[in-house]
């Protein structure tokens, strides 16, 4: 409010110089003299509303508010050196266990903690919050304290590097990032709630609740513009220890501590019910509990492997910390379902329900839910049109297409990241699989032409560079591919245009002799032909035509775009012909649509003997 209050001065005080110029002009400057004071008032009030909105936005708290956030007691933590005889007694268990399987590691774990009086236990946190914190067995409740108190003490830490790095700086934004999303770690959030017998709807302040806080873990994406490590974190929604229904998400490639919030919102979209009130006997776990890869290792299986360790580990770890018959359910999206493949395949058969969304794989090794062998388990897959991800198959068989999986839909989610939308069909899917309400699914069938003309041909892209290259080959293209299938589905380029980019990325990792340019262009073109059939029979139809009239002229598409988009060697030729092809079959399929074609002058030309491509050629002279 303060923040929004001194904006309003600053458009006052920039109207001020105006309405002085215009005093000048009629001559009557000295009737508003008091416009100069009043800037100054204005100017010195918005910044002294800045300084003190900064004051209440920055947090400060002491080891013992974070206690009493979660009702711990503060008492004997207060005094100097109290916890360290049970700091000692915990690292006397895990030595004992270090190598024991994670849930018996857990088990002792809760043991010991359990077996110490509250008072103990708050000493306990103070003492080594980053142990307490990140412990499987302890207690969550001890867990939320002790990594409030860790995401304090690194807050201060970072805010202070953030005043020593200026502004023009390419560590300047992630820092400052950094902050933010500690300095948000550390403010409630705002909950709806209803009251069970009266049906009232209310909102309350709640602290946030993290199981995992390790700043410094994982890879550093971007040395120059990251400073530090992406991080792990967990946080949980909902109450974790009462919970009939528990859902792990597991998140894909670019995810950070920095960039967490945006993950976190799906976990309330996953938790709300149609009005919005969180479900009290469920809870989310959001997990970003591994290093997460970005665009230019992402097809590298490599994190997901480690990640799958990970989550196995943690899901026998916490389960010591729920009700014995609560229902678990994963819920992977994109790079995560790789993720949680590699953790079912380690051994992690202890969940009820998976969820694949926006998949790119799940390894060479599964191609259908039977390789799990999990027959208890309930198997989901979605897939919404125009998500290039699942469209690339960068990490083996899409599981929407698995015959032996329940395909739900999605409605009017598109692309990658629409899945938990609140406005959108294919969150109300996850939430009934989260609940248990089996008979609410509705499933889907499409096929990859109905979803999206191209999404075939970026299927076949890729296909076509993973029989010429090794995975190791594949792994150096990195981020490379990525942005190019992005760019076919979102409309920025088409096919042809694709050429270049792909030509240039093969030589930079002096891959040609593997992919000659010969084949990429030739491969590239029937693509783009195809392509345009497919556009024009599909427009065709939705004008009314009939099917052999769309038929009819979508042959003369494909012929008219491979006659155009002609195959040759040098990269920066091939995209210019290759944008010219699509300009001409995109408009070529506009007239089709629109029922102007002079189709007796391709008639006519056909009988004089010309070829299909010499004829439809002639008829987008005109374009």
């Amino acid at each position: 409010m303060l923040e929004k209050l001194a904006a309003s001065m600053d458009r006052t005080a920039r109207e001020i110089p105006a309405l002085r110029r215009k005093a000048s002009e009629l001559d009557v400057l000295s009737e508003v003299g008091h416009l100069s004071p009043l800037l100054s008032y204005l100017n010195e009030t918005a910044r002294e509303l800045r300084k003190k909105a900064g004051i209440l936005r920055t947090p400060s708290e002491s080891p013992f508010g974070a206690l009493a956030q979660y009702g711990l007691p503060a008492g004997l933590a207060r005094k100097p050196g109290a916890g360290k005889e049970f700091e000692a007694g915990l690292k006397k268990v895990l030595a004992k266990y270090e190598t024991a399987v994670p849930e018996a590691r857990a088990r002792a774990v809760k043991d010991y903690v359990e077996g110490l009086t509250p008072e103990r236990q708050a000493a306990l946190v103070v003492a080594d919050p980053a142990t307490v914190g990140n412990l499987d067995g302890v207690p969550p409740p001890l867990r939320f304290a002790a990594n409030r108190i860790s995401i304090q003490r690194q807050y201060e830490k970072e805010k202070r590097l953030l005043e020593g790095v200026p502004q023009d700086s390419p560590a300047f934004k992630r820092s400052r990032d950094r902050v933010l999303a500690l300095q948000r770690f550390l403010s409630p959030r705002r909950q709806k709630t209803k009251d069970p017998k009266t049906g009232e709807v209310a909102y309350r302040e709640i602290p946030r609740q993290f199981l995992v806080f390790e700043p410094d873990a994982g890879g550093v994406a971007d040395p120059g513009a990251a400073p530090f490590a992406d991080g792990k974190i967990a946080e949980v929604l909902g109450d974790l220890e009462t919970a009939d229904d528990v859902a792990f998400r597991v998140p894909g490639i670019t995810n950070r501590l920095d960039n967490f919030q945006s993950f976190a919102d799906g976990g309330v979209s996953l938790l709300e019910d149609d009005k919005g009130v969180e479900r009290p006997d469920g809870a989310v776990i959001n997990w970003l509990g591994y290093d997460t890869p970005e665009l230019g290792d992402s097809v590298d299986p490599a994190k997901a492997v480690a990640g799958g360790r990970e989550l196995r580990a943690f899901r026998r770890g916490i389960g010591v910390s729920l009700q014995p018959d609560a229902k678990v359910g994963i819920f992977a999206h994109s790079y995560g379902t790789l993720v949680t493949s590699k953790a079912l395949q380690e051994g992690m058969d202890d969940v009820d329900k998976v969820v694949f969304m926006g998949s790119p794989g799940l390894g060479p090794n599964i191609r259908s839910i039977k390789d799990f062998q999990m027959p208890n388990t309930r198997f989901y897959a979605m897939r919404a049109p125009g998500d290039a991800v699942s469209y690339t198959q960068g990490h083996g068989l899409d599981p929407a297409d698995f015959p032996d999986i329940t395909r739900l839909d999605t409605g009017t989610a598109f692309g990658h990241s629409q899945y938990y939308s609140p406005d959108k069909l294919a969150v109300d899917g996850l939430k009934s699989v989260f609940a248990g309400r089996y008979d609410d699914l509705i499933p889907a069938d499409s096929s990859l032409d109905e979803e999206m003309t191209g999404a075939t041909e970026i299927r076949r892209l890729v296909g076509f560079l993973q029989e010429r290259l090794t995975p190791e080959e594949v792994a150096r293209l990195g981020g490379d591919i990525d942005p190019i299938a992005q760019g076919v589905v979102s409309g920025r380029m088409g096919f042809t245009d694709a050429a270049a980019p792909l030509y240039t990325s093969l030589k930079d990792h002096d891959l040609l002799d593997k992919v000659p340019p010969s084949e990429l262009f030739s491969e590239v073109t029937s693509l783009a032909s195809d392509v345009a059939a497919k556009e024009t029979n599909k427009r065709m139809l939705a004008g009314g035509s009939s099917e052999e009239k769309a038929i009819l002229y979508a042959g003369a598409a494909k012929a008219a775009s491979w006659g155009l988009a002609e195959v040759v060697t040098q990269p920066l030729e091939v995209a210019a012909k290759g944008t010219r092809a699509v300009n001409n079959w995109t408009q070529f399929a506009e007239v089709l649509a629109e029922g102007d074609l002079n189709t007796e002058t391709w008639k006519k030309s056909l009988d004089k003997g010309s070829d299909a491509v010499t004829a439809t050629v002639d008829l987008l002279n005109p374009f």
